[in-house]
């Protein structure tokens, strides 16, 4: 609350709604707030972050937390979707000798050179225990397996990692599978241990176990701001990005998300986000431990196993998970699941990021489950999320992500092609995105992709960051997404947002995912398309669809030209659509009608893809029957040039 008197912020007005009992700050103690309101934000404020927080880095973070219950379950590790087999069990005093003693390991195998570890493993502990001892001794370098191996070649070499903590083909098929190469091919490794179980008996954990536990045998660096981890990020093929992350902004994201989520201490939260993604690593892993709950991990897979989506209330009942965290998609996925039963859960927040929620399904979700899902929005740039619609029990605004967190603020702006800050955007009016707060990372491990991030001539030489995403922010704080710029759909100048599409079609019955992107065209540039996945035994066909959004598309230009029906559609690592792979499809698709519409019965056709630069390269392979090549190649030439992308054209 603000006194009109004074002008300033009275923390004790709302202190008895703010903190838990217990829960307020003091030295060397965690605290423990429920942020509502903006109120809430106001007397959370009139701290300084450090003052919210036990001490300056995460191993001393979750020592204090293990001092709380020393014997309480730290991690649960569920070995199967079904409640009956026993799971794995970590308490917080095995946590703590773990991280210490795979940090002492970890410092030992790196023979004297700095400490940079990269962990390329599924959803088990170790990944959790490696992460965590990384960051004590060194850098961390979480990595997605199943990228490329030239993709995690590169990342390891932009770390220089001394040791990789890896999985193996006991989890299935994985970048693992190419250990040996990748092992050749980045000269800092000095070691390579292995995860092949969920239990301890593996390499990882029998080395760290003959390490001295009980303490470090090094000085930690005790810098907050120190780099601490290096996170991959930008996609899954080319050049990695590697965000730069520090003490300070996880922790501060941690404990900010946890005033969101729910702070208290009896806590449990269902983890099924990666362990490679900022949303598992920081906004749900971290989270529950600094706070001393307990972190429950539905399977080495996640919500990629098609278990944990059919028996989801089941497990969030048997161990009276408080929250949760996933995204629209997977959200949409435990909806359409018959007979689910969800009375009596203990869920109090159902949080969705990586993309919009749709307003059928929130409300679908809240009828059926009783549970709104609440939007978040972040990106590892800010070491996790920045906004959150707050669990104040009513329904969350339409389409808003919520308001910003403490110590951040958000604002729309204008910028030009060299992000050269232009103006600030009114209240309500579009612009990019920008987020300026401690949080912000210091910026990434190849310092000329800094220029992209960091908004340059910001007023008052203000630290801004450019998110990428188009939006807007209200007069009441909330802050609106209307999707990436890369997502907007140019048509003959025309720019749709996917959303109107979406909206429309994720309103149908028998819809089950549905993503709208923009199909290259020779004359406009761009013209919708609607890729849709639809629920089992629906007989819907795509005709059907094209004529609901003839009649509720609200934009006439924003009607997709076609509707393609995908078994699955491909989503990335952490269960979000992968629009660069549908838009791989759609640029394929459309070279091959176009060469066909040139070559028509003369030749043979046949598409690729090629990689290598910066943008994907269509290419086309004709083999002719007949006529002159070069004349093909003329016509193909001409038809191609009006297309926003690279082609080449063989004829053979």
């Amino acid at each position: 609350m603000t006194d009109p008197s004074t002008n300033t912020v009275n923390v004790f007005a709302t202190a008895e709604d703010l903190w838990l009992p217990g829960g307020e700050p003091g030295p060397g103690k965690i605290a423990r707030a429920k942020l509502q309101t903006d109120a809430d934000r106001d007397g959370i404020q009139a701290y300084q972050p450090d003052q919210l927080l036990p001490a300056e880095t995460t191993y001393e973070c979750i020592r204090a937390a293990a001092v709380l219950e020393p014997s309480k379950a730290a991690i649960v590790q569920l070995l199967a979707a079904d409640t009956e087999v026993a799971p794995r069990e970590i308490s917080y005093k095995r946590l703590v000798d773990l991280i210490e003693k795979s940090a002492n390991l970890f410092r030992e195998l790196s023979q004297g050179q700095p400490v940079a570890v990269g962990l390329m493993l599924p959803m088990v502990p170790e990944a959790l225990i490696g992460t965590w001892a990384a960051q004590t001794a060194g850098i961390a370098c979480p990595i997605n397996p199943y990228l490329e191996a030239d993709v995690v070649v590169s990342i390891l070499n932009s770390a220089s990692a001394t040791v990789l903590v890896t999985g193996t083909s006991a989890f299935g098929p994985g970048c693992w599978d190419k250990l040996e190469e990748i092992r050749s091919r980045v000269p800092s490794l000095r070691k390579v241990l292995l995860v092949d179980s969920n239990d301890d008996n593996n390499e990882f954990m029998r080395a760290a176990e003959a390490s001295l536990g009980g303490h470090l045998t090094f000085d930690t660096v005790e810098d907050p701001n120190a780099d601490i981890m290096y996170l991959p990020t930008g996609g899954t093929t080319g050049a990695p990005k590697l965000v730069r992350m520090n003490h300070r902004g996880q922790l501060l994201n941690a404990w900010s998300v946890g005033a969101v989520m729910g702070s208290e201490q009896e806590g449990v939260v269902g983890h099924a986000m990666p362990n490679f993604h900022v949303g598992g690593l920081v906004v749900v892993a971290l989270r529950a431990i600094i706070f001393g709950q307990t972190l429950v991990t539905l399977t080495t897979e996640g919500f990629r196993n098609p278990g944990v989506i059919k028996h989801f209330w089941d497990i969030a009942k048997y161990f009276k998970m408080t929250s949760v965290l996933a995204t629209p998609t997977t959200a949409s996925a435990i909806l359409a699941v018959p007979d689910s039963n969800s009375e009596g859960h203990s869920l109090h927040t159902f949080n969705c990021g990586a993309s919009t929620v749709p307003v059928e399904l929130m409300r679908s979700f809240h009828r059926r489950f009783g549970v709104w899902l609440r939007e978040v929005w972040g990106m590892s740039e800010i070491h996790g999320v920045v906004t959150a619609n707050r669990p104040d029990g009513k329904e969350p605004s339409v389409g808003s992500v919520g308001k910003f967190l403490p110590y951040h603020s958000v604002t729309a702006i204008e910028v030009d092609d060299k992000n050269n800050f232009i103006r600030q955007c009114a209240p309500g009016e579009r612009g990019v995105l920008a987020i300026s707060g401690p949080g912000i990372v210091p910026g990434y491990v190849e310092p000329s992709l800094d220029k992209d991030f960091f908004v340059n001539g910001a007023p008052d030489n203000q630290r801004l960051a450019n998110t990428g995403d188009l939006g807007a922010v209200d007069d009441s704080g909330s802050v609106w997404i209307f999707g990436r710029a890369k997502d907007v759909i140019i048509r003959g100048g025309h720019n749709i947002d996917p959303k109107l599409v979406e909206e429309v079609l994720a309103g149908h019955p028998d819809v089950l995912s549905v993503a709208a992107i923009g199909r290259p065209d020779p004359v406009k540039g761009e013209m919708p398309i609607a890729y849709v996945e639809l629920k089992d035994d629906s007989g819907t066909t795509a005709e059907e669809l094209m004529e609901l959004c003839r009649e509720k598309v609200q934009e006439r230009a924003a009607i997709p030209v076609e509707i393609i029906l995908l078994e699955k559609l491909p989503l990335t690592a952490v269960g979000k659509i992968n629009k660069p792979v549908l838009r791989k499809d759609a640029m394929c698709r459309v070279s091959e009608s176009v060469a066909t519409r040139v070559v028509g019965r003369s030749g043979v056709i046949s598409v690729t893809l090629e990689e290598d630069g910066k943008r994907p390269k269509v290419c086309v392979h004709i083999q002719l029957k007949e006529g002159n090549p070069s004349q093909f190649e003329a016509a193909l030439k001409t038809e191609f040039a009006g297309f926003t992308y690279d082609t080449a054209i063989t004829i053979r």
